[in-house]
């Protein structure tokens, strides 16, 4: 017999027998979370027991629909006893009795057991919590800015985090009850009727948590809210929870209802202004967004900042600059739902929210405009700075994203920038800075000291977009930084000359090129570590002519305008700052497929983009944008540290207001090279001081210790640099022009190094500053411990290869031998064998000049041999035929006969040519 209306029954109940597995896998799933380890065993097999019998109660009503089915369908005789539609009203409505009989029971069990479990887990969570006096309790929701404070690393304070935030507290009176009645419609209709919760509000967010029914519309009242944003913090755990609400109630107890309603409209945020502030409280959003009071808004108005406090900086109609958002479809829509709830609350009229809703609200917005922030020192600039960055990489971690997500999206990183502005403004936060307080203000008083000997000072003129003469002053900069190479560790730094004439930090945030001070990192090291050289390898310093895109030939030179057109040893090369072996080398690397611009990036240096790594001009610092000073003195680092990386770091630790760390430093290491390769390359660095271009410190320094470093002039004295390290910090002096309005560079008239002269004197004066403050630190009493895989071996002075026999294609060999050199090897790469291609980086031209020189020097000494040897044969003859005159001719007794001695000269045993250096 077919029967709809049994089928519909079915279909009903299957739905419904879906609805609760649903239901009781939530329900599951929250007691797992609810209750404690030692319960949750227990509860998830009453849960999972619940479930199956509830399944087996829908299976069972499954099967005697069915068994009345089929007894519908055979029992043809009570047709004439019952209608069709009298049947499946009977049929269904005994559906129904069961499963709401069940429902019914059910819920009775579950309050029994949730009720007693909840009460007393409730209890337990605030049993060891107590409760806060009326004095306590208006403190804290009177308390609108919790300030944040930065210390040196000996924790004395640097300075207070000041705030942008803009607050204005203002009494009820001066608040319209528009705004009161807007807010009241949109977060807590029955504000007036409970005494600080609403149990079926709180019961309907958990309903809606356990089974995705519902709106979010949350179950915290205004009341609740207040102590959330003023007494407690943001973390979601039942414990923090359980105390927002005793606190609601105390409250609720201890305040009246329009205290607590003015209070939370003080105290709570509301975005930016037009200025690009932060602003709270309900006065200074009408103020700062629509320019009045928040006694005189509109109802327009009112809703429009009734709903921005829900997320403030989407719903904030203006950008950290003071610019209008492009986009207000979010906020616009936002005022529209107040709006709405207003409606529905009998707050306003149908007329009035039409005409709300179709007022456009923007014309009220006051224009932008801009402050200027007041920023006292380059330490507080950088604190603040890094501390921003290190909660927003930590927030960023939070949700599976890194630094590198958000710089790839403005909109994403902008949003995570405000967060962790206000939170590091607004928390009460400790920041606790790596800074010596005694080295750093020793290095600015150095720099006050000597800065006016770094280079000139200029006045440049340019006329604004008003049309207006403006005049821009012109330091020559300076940036230094000192880095304790173990750690990472930014001990001290100097910015800048002068704060108050630019705010521009040199170390941090300004990108220069880095000139000959790339050599070591981006060409020596690397070439050793893939062992296409040692310190004793002949490069050669020969002419360079290389075409470059747009038709014009590239020719460098070395400092000077010179090419000695000669071969020179690597450590040479790099000691006196050599540019052309250094682009033969580099372009040899690259050719190899060796990719030596990997070291840079390891090295923590991310400014210079890979699509430059192919320019030959890079091995001498020429880059669209290069390090800042930071990064390339800890790149030198990882030459002290055995060739491990580890990246410089400012802030130690933030805690809270109650101590607990909020962010610890942790280091972060990069295996560059092997320790073999950061030793060789770091006594190449020594003979920078002994012998190279910056061996002018042993002048002015008041102390020795085992420096090594490298000098550096980027293209027409643009940037100077010089960069040393010792076995325990690194320190660094850059200098240049910002050039805001201008194009300056440092004079040097033909080219005697004098701005490199005058860097590496005021170097000299930070190291002897910080040497007088804490000999200690510099480790001047430490040498970098040579590991035992290098060995040092002999080499021909003139190829830096073992002795041997090279031959050439036309038959031609030639042994070489002679004078040596000793220097230092890796144990693994000892020194070549002689060959044609003795030299890395030659080109084939220069390879070809070699020997065919060396042949024709070869060919030339074997025919000075052979006439001297001639000359000397005919002299003997010329001897013996005298020797026999004088046999005829009588000699006097006491004459005694000329000493007809010379010095013989031997010919070279083979063809070893030598060389002096």
């Amino acid at each position: 017999m077919n029967n709809p209306d049994g089928n519909k029954a079915e279909e009903w109940l299957k739905k419904t027998g879906e609805f609760f597995k649903r239901l009781g896998q939530s329900i599951n799933d929250s007691l797992q979370r609810i209750f404690t380890k030692e319960n949750a065993a227990r509860t998830k097999e009453k849960a999972l027991d619940w479930e199956q019998r509830t399944h087996k109660r829908m299976d069972q009503g499954k099967v005697t629909l069915r068994r009345m089915k089929r007894k519908m369908d055979t029992e043809t005789n009570m047709k004439p006893l019952l209608s069709k539609g009298a049947f499946g009203f009977n049929v269904f409505f005994g559906v129904i009795r069961n499963i709401f009989t069940g429902i019914i029971l059910l819920m009775i069990l579950l309050g029994i057991f949730g009720g007693g479990a909840g009460l007393g887990y409730f209890a337990n969570l605030i049993s060891k919590e107590t409760a806060p006096t009326y004095e306590s309790m208006a403190e804290d929701i009177g308390n609108v800015e919790l300030v944040s404070t930065m210390y040196y690393a000996n924790t004395e304070a640097i300075s207070e985090i000041r705030t942008d935030l803009v607050r204005t507290t203002v009494g009820s009176e001066s608040i319209s009850p528009i705004i009161k009645e807007a807010l009241i419609a949109t977060e807590d209709e029955n504000f007036y009727e409970h005494d600080g919760i609403v149990p079926k509000a709180i019961l309907r967010a958990l309903v809606t948590e356990l089974t995705g029914f519902g709106s979010q519309s949350g179950g915290s009242t205004l009341t609740q809210q207040l102590v959330k944003q003023q007494i407690l913090t943001n973390e979601v755990t039942f414990s923090r929870k359980a105390n927002e609400i005793l606190l609601a109630l105390r409250l609720e107890n201890f305040f009246t209802k329009d205290e607590i309603l003015t209070a939370y409209l003080n105290v709570s945020p509301f975005g930016r202004n037009s200025s690009g502030s932060n602003i709270a409280g309900i006065e200074e959003a009408a103020n700062g967004i629509f320019g009045v009071h928040a006694a005189d808004v509109s109802l327009a108005q009112a809703a429009f900042l009734v709903g921005i406090p829900q997320n403030p900086y989407t719903y904030t109609p203006f950008t950290q600059y003071g610019e209008r958002k492009e986009d207000l479809t979010a906020v616009l829509n936002r005022k529209n739902t107040v709006l709405f709830r207003m409606l529905s609350e009998g707050y306003i009229t149908q007329e009035e929210y039409d005409a709300a809703v179709a007022y456009d609200i923007t014309q009220d917005f006051v224009a932008a405009h801009a402050t200027q922030e007041d920023r006292n020192s380059y330490l507080y600039q950088a604190v603040e700075r890094e501390a921003i960055l290190v909660l927003m990489e930590q927030a960023a971690a939070g949700n599976d994203l890194t630094l590198e997500d958000l710089e790839a999206d403005t909109e994403l990183y902008n949003e995570y920038y405000a967060n962790a502005d206000n939170t590091l403004r607004l928390s009460g936060y400790n920041v606790y800075s790596t800074i010596d307080k005694d080295i750093y203000n020793g290095m600015q008083e150095v720099a006050s000291e000597y800065g006016q000997t770094l280079g000139d000072t200029f006045v440049d003129t340019y006329v604004d977009a008003d049309g207006v003469t403006q005049e821009v002053t012109e330091l020559a900069q300076t940036g230094s930084v000192l880095i304790e190479n173990q750690t990472g560790k930014i001990i001290g730094f100097i910015g800048g000359r002068d704060f108050s004439v630019s705010q521009v930090d040199h170390v941090f945030s300004t990108n220069r090129s880095p000139g000959s001070t790339i050599k070591p990192l981006l060409v020596y090291a690397p070439a050793i570590e893939q062992n296409l050289i040692y310190p004793a390898s002949m490069v050669p310093d020969t002419k360079i002519s290389i075409k470059q895109p747009d038709g014009t030939v590239w020719e460098p030179t070395n400092f000077g305008d010179t090419i000695s057109n000669t071969y020179m040893t690597a450590r040479q090369a790099l000691y006196q700052s050599k540019n052309n072996p250094t682009i033969k080398l580099y372009v040899a690397m690259n050719d190899k497929g060796m990719n030596p611009g990997q070291y840079l990036e390891k090295m923590g240096i991310t400014s210079i983009d890979e699509s430059e790594y192919g320019n030959p001009s890079l091995a001498i610092g020429a880059t669209n944008d290069g390090p800042t000073v930071l990064e390339q003195t800890s790149a030198f680092t990882t030459f002290a540290t055995g060739g491990e990386h580890v990246s410089p770091y400012l802030i130690e630790t933030i805690t809270d207001k109650h101590g607990n760390v909020v962010y610890q430093h942790e280091a972060e290491t990069t295996e560059v090279f092997s320790q073999d390769t950061a030793y060789l390359t770091f006594d190449i660095l020594r003979d920078v001081i002994t012998d190279g271009t910056g061996r002018s410190i042993n002048n002015y320094l008041n102390f020795s210790a085992d420096w090594a470093g490298k000098t550096g002039t980027s293209e027409a004295n643009r940037d100077i640099w010089f960069i040393a390290s010792t076995p325990t910090v690194t320190l660094s002096s850059w200098m240049g022009y910002d050039n805001y309005k201008g194009e300056h560079v440092f004079y040097d008239p033909n080219n005697q190094g004098l701005p490199t002269g005058r860097n590496l004197n005021y170097w000299s004066q930070i190291a002897n500053k910080i040497y007088s403050i804490n000999p200690g630190i510099l480790g001047a009493d430490q040498t970098h411990q040579q590991p035992e895989g290098i060995v040092e071996k002999s080499v021909l002075a003139e190829t830096g290869t073992l002795a041997g026999t090279v031959s050439f294609a036309n038959g031609l060999s030639v042994t070489l031998n002679g004078s040596t050199r000793t220097d230092l090897f890796k144990a693994d790469a000892l020194p070549k064998e002689i060959s044609y291609y003795f030299s890395p980086g030659a080109t084939d031209k220069d390879l070809e000049n070699y020997w065919d020189s060396y042949l024709a020097e070869a060919a030339a000494r074997r025919n000075a041999a052979a006439a001297a040897a001639a000359n000397r044969n005919n002299a003997a003859d010329n001897a013996a035929d005298d020797a026999a005159d004088a046999e005829d001719e009588p000699t006097p007794e006491d004459e005694t006969p000329a000493d007809a001695e010379t010095e013989e000269e031997t010919p070279p045993a083979d063809e070893t040519p030598t060389t002096e250096e």
